[in-house]
């Protein structure tokens, strides 16, 4: 078989069998002398090893190097040194400048969001993800992701494709690339036991200056995982290099020589191919039988499969990327065969009204003096799954990448009291602008979780302020509450008394499980529904003023601080809402505080965006070292790109000390301390409102955090119970005996609520912030989760057996009479 044609069956086999049989029919298989470690180190696993711990991930690595090499083809064109002064400084820079002509606006943002449709897919079809072979239940589909980026000639694939450790793309400022090892992340996830992967590239000819026919060619090679050699203890990746080169008698790849190659697929109703559409140069990585969670669907619809997944991977994506359906079993009908995956943040752009609950908002928080911009999206009931997974609740990302995420448990930590909104909220954390220490400390080199560290403890905990204090969510979170109990409250009175009457006359339940019997308000003073309707407030896109609230532009504002609390700081303006989080011309905050005579950048505070013209600055602690009877002087700055001079705000606060609690002194810790439980609000939730509350048949109980959190004070705290009365364990049983189908209802209701009861009671340690920052260890260790989670889960355990255990017991004390 010739080489070329061996290129051509390798790329077209999907198993790992099919390409085992072509490479031994070519006698390279067993041809030990033939392969060569990966990154010339035989210990290599190590490092392979040690990279993304999901295959999503692993795969989102796969298609960032495309968009690098796409960006650094453009670079190249246009006569500029990646690594020189001349170089764009950031990945939107770099767009900007080198695909600013495909729309009227993305010169001014770089974002595929301002784009034209045929231009997005123009691009999208020069950086493709194609899956082949297995259908969903007989086996795993193969990956094929292409690029016409700027390719490698073959002899430079052991320095490139085959390196590890090396500073390939260091000095690039406007690529993703780092480490030099994400590429290989993939390796663990394909196929069974080779973990085979093939790679095929060809390098720009405008961009070659050598005279060697060769580097003209089209190289390619296979990876696969060999076992420990002898002596050693760990398994080894190699790649087929059977070519001795002549200027160093290294190993090298094969290649063959053709001015163009199908790396590109087409999928539509007349043709179905990942391998037709031919290309000058370029770059195709085959990942044989890849093993990623959600293969049981076309990959091109949207839900829980690889379209959802690449657009949270890549929210902010640079350049857009072309989704192709090829498995033969979907031919025939009509169906969807191909999409475009634009990243989270343009999907929402364009499906925002169809989506989402209001338009998106923001904020800016500070860690270590470096500004971290959040966004925030809230979905209408039932539309987050088609965008984010439940492990995807907060995502972190550098460039428009997830490095990270804390899963939607967060959100219902009893210090966010935010569980109404967990099935619908979605967080965007910009890291971008921390500075490389910073990167380091609080990211994996994986790119795909955090550190557990005090930086991250830090950024966890002003994470954490800033949902519970945004009044934003606040007001949505009451909305939902309202909208709940007021479908069920009312009908379900009996019950709460019934329940009420029934803990009173046991002595035993009231002591165990309450202190005091009164159910709590359930909505707060501050961001509620029973607010009076305002005037329309109409924004500007540039503000005119910007001031402490209820004072003249220019006034200085000098109020009390107390030691060990939070400042919270009004401003008015006539900002728009999004003023802050806008693509295009946004503003910004710069606050500085007074230190040894000047002037130096703050750490520590956190702002909201405008809402109806007000917007909030809280400064989350005071300077080390400030004690009672210190000023403290600072300046908040407000600037954009059409304003010389910014808004300035100066601010003197009069340090106090300790600020009483009202309990002796004594500061209740609300993650740990269950004293003041008071009976739960019981609502009832049937078939019709599981989307909304995130119920399935199976589940039986969720505890929601009522709102009891004040802004500026600790409260004690009261739950909803939302109760499953659709639950099929409990239908079943009234199946079973209609006559009684209402009192089972109650046995389940009470029952329940005591075993929830009685869990939050025993509540006695803070939720581990590991189980928050890394959802993947999170899901293997339940202890390490949030009580509300692990009650969900345990009444859902309880359920199928807890009727039929109240008809035994009383069997048993009918016997016993």
């Amino acid at each position: 078989m010739e080489t070329k044609d061996l290129c051509m069956a390798l790329m077209r086999a999907d198993t790992e069998e099919e390409v085992v049989s072509l490479l031994q029919g070519a006698g390279y298989w067993s041809a030990t002398e033939c392969w060569r470690p990966v990154g010339d180190k035989p210990n290599n696993l190590g490092t392979i090893g040690n990279q993304q711990g999901e295959a999503i991930a692993a795969l989102v690595e796969k298609i960032v190097n495309g968009i690098d090499a796409r960006l650094t083809n453009a670079c190249l064109l246009s006569g500029i040194n990646p690594e020189g002064p001349q170089a764009p400084r950031s990945i939107r820079e770099a767009v900007a400048q080198f695909f600013g002509g495909r729309s009227p606006n993305s010169h001014v943002g770089g974002r595929i969001s301002d784009w034209l449709d045929p231009d997005v897919t123009k691009e999208s079809r020069l950086l493709t993800v194609a899956a082949t072979g297995m259908m969903p239940g007989h086996g795993r589909p193969s990956i094929t992701i292409a690029d016409q980026g700027e390719g490698q000639t073959p002899d430079s694939f052991p320095d490139t494709f085959m390196s590890l450790d090396q500073s390939n793309k260091d000095r690039i400022p406007f690529v993703q690339g780092r480490f030099n090892m994400g590429g290989t992340g993939a390796f663990p996830f394909c196929g069974n036991l080779h973990r085979l992967q093939l790679i095929v590239s060809r390098r720009n000819p405008v961009l070659i200056r050598s005279s060697d026919s060769r580097d003209h060619h089209w190289g390619f090679t296979i990876v696969r995982r060999e076992p420990p050699p002898p002596g050693t203890k760990n398994s080894v990746y190699t790649y087929l290099a059977p070519k001795a080169r002549p200027r160093d008698r290294k190993r090298s790849v094969l290649s063959f020589a053709a001015p163009t190659w199908p790396i590109f697929p087409e999928s539509n109703n007349q043709v179905r191919d990942a391998y037709i559409r031919h290309s000058p140069y370029g770059s195709l990585v085959k990942l044989y039988e890849y093993n990623w969670q959600g293969t049981t669907s076309n990959i091109v619809l949207s839900g829980g499969g690889l379209l959802s997944r690449i657009n949270v991977g890549l929210p902010d994506i640079a350049l857009p990327v072309r989704l192709f359906e090829c498995r033969a079993g979907y031919a025939g009908g009509s169906g969807s065969y191909a999409t475009n995956a634009l990243g989270l943040i343009a999907r929402l752009e364009r499906d925002r009204a169809e989506n989402l609950e209001i338009n998106p908002f923001g904020g800016t928080t500070s860690l270590e003096g470096r500004q971290i911009p959040l966004r925030i999206f809230l979905f209408k009931d039932g539309k987050a799954r088609s965008y984010r997974t439940q492990r995807h609740g907060i995502v972190f990302t550098i460039n428009g990448q997830m490095h990270g995420s804390i899963s939607t448990d967060f959100f219902g930590r009893r210090s966010v009291g935010m569980s109404y909104l967990a099935n619908s909220l979605f967080i965007l954390v910009d890291c971008t602008n921390l500075d490389t220490r910073m990167r380091e400390d609080l990211f994996m080199t994986s790119r795909d979780r955090l550190r557990v560290n005090p930086l991250s403890e830090e950024l966890e905990s002003a994470l954490t302020r800033f949902i519970r204090d945004n009044s934003k969510l606040k007001e949505m979170r009451n909305r939902r509450q309202e909208a709940l109990r007021k479908k069920r409250l009312e009908d379900n009175k009996p019950l709460v008394e019934a329940l009420q009457g029934a803990l009173k006359n046991d002595p035993t339940l009231e002591r165990l499980l309450l202190k005091g019997l009164d159910i709590t308000s359930p909505f707060p003073r501050n961001g509620g529904p029973g607010k009076g309707k305002q005037a329309r407030f109409i924004g500007k896109r540039f503000p005119t003023y910007f001031r402490f609230e209820g004072r003249e532009t220019g006034e200085v504002l000098t109020r009390d601080a107390h030691e060990g609390s939070r400042v919270r700081v009004a401003f008015e303006t006539d900002a728009v809402d999004d003023y802050f989080i806008r693509d295009n011309d946004p503003g910004y905050w710069d606050v500085l505080v007074k230190s040894s005579g000047k002037f130096i950048p703050a750490s520590n505070w956190t702002t909201t965006d405008p809402s109806s013209g007000i917007a909030q600055l809280w400064l989350d602690a005071l300077p080390l070292g400030t004690s009672a009877g210190d000023e403290v002087e600072y300046i908040a700055r407000i600037s954009d790109g059409d304003r010389i001079e910014p808004f300035e705000n100066r601010l003197t606060l009069q340090v106090r000390g300790p600020q009483q609690s009202g309990n002796g002194g004594h500061r209740r810790n609300p993650e740990t301390d269950p004293s003041n439980l008071n009976l739960p609000t019981i609502i009832p939730v049937k078939k019709d409102d599981w989307s909304r509350v995130g119920f399935t048949e199976e589940s039986v109980l969720a505890v929601h955090a009522a709102p009891a959190i004040d802004s500026e004070s600790e409260r004690s705290f009261a739950y909803d119970f939302l109760i499953n009365v659709d639950n099929k364990y409990l239908e079943y049983e009234q199946k079973t005996n209609p006559p009684a189908s209402e009192l089972l209802e109650r046995q389940f209701t009470y029952g329940m609520v005591i075993v929830g009861l009685a869990l939050l009671r025993t509540d006695s340690k803070p939720t581990h912030s590991k189980a928050q920052l890394d959802p993947i260890q999170a899901d293997d260790r339940p202890e390490d989760q949030p009580i509300e989670t692990r009650i969900s889960a345990a009444t859902a355990a309880i359920a199928p057996v807890f009727l039929p255990m109240f008809r035994a017991i009383g069997d048993l004390a009918n016997e016993a009479l």
